[in-house]
């Protein structure tokens, strides 16, 4: 059986309705009586008997539903009209709980997409920070995927893409210096230093270290290239105090080649100098390189065979010196005094009591002579003086070594006589 009001269907011999509190109207159907006859007039049978006691009974039991069914009808009114006074009051809470639903399911999506776009933003920040341009760019972009609107979002992807294009340019100077081209990668390098030193947002920070580590690169492979072009130790010192703010380890091992160089040519030309008997110039050269190169071993240890030298050279000069004086006294002397030695000399009176003279002399002296004069005394066999009397020597002019003539005449002497040179002049050249 079902409840005639709600439609639930009910408990065997309930007197209520368990979902709306109706009550149960009782049906009562009459004993049959009939034979067995075959189904289908059993049914016919039955049909009949229900209709028969249907109609019987249909005016009592139509009285007793509607004695009870009265009080149903009233509670139903009373609820229908209490159900019509709440609607208008139900349908605004109704509609106010569907909108602000979906207000609150459109809030929290939104949220989430604001909180996704922050963190993706605060993500890319932090890997901008840290140098990785790439996964910065990333980030952004599917930021920007979720809010494409949001203007601080394209600002911070410009930013990432002009870092990334920097990068593009430091890859670029790198190339260049794998390649040898170093003047190149130079020129290169300090005009993007110039742009990214012009930039103020803390994104290109990490290009400082960048920068840095770069300029070394450059500077240790630009000297080191050309190394083999500088002969001097001024060339060398110099490109020695450019690497002087350098701490890397290929700085330093380039540092070590300029030392090495320096002290090489250094040893060269102190040893060429010495050769030359240039004894202060070499010292002076060591001393030069000694500066970079403080206490080295080796140069100290020729520096002081050079002073050693040195010593010798300026001992055996003065003993060379004392000599040479002593030479030069004695050359003197002689070119002063026996300038002229006689190597021939003759005189003879002939029958008419004339004496003749003649004679050559040689120049022993160890420079040109000239205007040799022979100045003799005439003796007679006594020994008493009769005459004296000078004559010159013929060519003027007397080279080292040159032999000279000279002759005279004394008339009227008419005896045998002696004569005797007493004394040469000259003049030294």
């Amino acid at each position: 059986m079902f409840c005639r009001k709600c439609g639930n269907q009910l408990v065997e011999n309930s007197r209520f309705c368990s979902n709306c509190g109706e009550k149960v109207l009782e049906w009562t159907m009459a004993p049959k009586k009939v034979s067995e006859p075959s189904n289908l007039q059993t049914s016919k049978n039955d049909h009949e008997h229900f209709s028969i006691y249907n109609e019987n009974e249909s005016t009592a039991v139509d009285q007793e539903i509607a004695a009870t069914a009265e009080p149903s009808l009233n509670h139903d009114k009373r609820a229908t009209s209490r159900f019509l006074k709440i609607v208008p009051i139900l349908l605004p809470i109704i509609s106010f709980l569907f909108i602000s639903g979906g207000v609150s399911v459109a809030y929290y999506n939104e949220t989430n997409k604001n909180e996704e776009v922050l963190a993706l933003q605060q993500s890319a920040e932090t890997a901008a920070l840290n140098g990785d341009y790439s996964k910065a760019e990333d980030e952004l972009q599917r930021a920007l995927d979720i809010r494409p609107t949001y203007p601080v979002l394209q600002q911070n992807l410009e930013v990432v893409n002009l870092a990334l294009a920097y990068m593009d340019e430091l890859t670029l100077i790198s190339d260049q210096m794998r390649e040898q081209k170093f003047s190149e990668a130079e020129t290169n390098f300090f005009s993007l230093k110039e742009k990214i030193e012009s930039e103020v947002d803390p994104l290109f920070d990490p290009f400082a270290e960048l920068l840095a580590a770069k300029e070394v690169t450059i500077t240790v492979g630009k000297i080191k290239q050309e190394l083999s072009e500088l002969t001097t130790v001024d060339q060398l010192a110099a490109k020695l105090t450019r690497m002087a703010t350098l701490s890397t380890e290929e700085a330093a091992a380039v540092k070590e080649q300029i030392l090495t160089k320096i002290t090489q040519i250094s040893r060269q030309q102190a040893q060429q100098q010495l050769e030359n008997k240039q004894f202060s110039a070499a010292i002076a050269t060591l001393d030069q390189a000694l500066k970079y190169v403080v206490d080295h071993q080796s140069l100290l240890s020729f520096k002081e065979k050079i002073v050693q030298e040195q010593t010798a050279f300026e001992q055996a000069e003065q003993t060379r010196l004392e000599q040479a004086m002593e030479a030069a006294a004695k050359e003197e002397l002689l070119n002063e005094t026996a300038a002229v030695e006689v190597t021939s000399f003759q005189f003879e009176v002939d029958e008419f009591g004339d004496l003749y003279i003649k004679g050559e002399v040689t120049n022993v002296a160890t420079r040109d002579i000239s205007s040799v004069t022979i100045e003799f005394t005439v003796y007679d066999l006594e020994g008493n003086h009769l005459y004296d009397s000078s004559t010159s020597v013929y060519p003027f002019y007397l080279s080292r070594g040159e032999k000279g003539s000279f002759e005279d005449t004394v008339f009227y002497l008419f005896e045998e006589v002696n004569v005797e040179i007493e004394n040469i002049t000259w003049y030294v050249e």
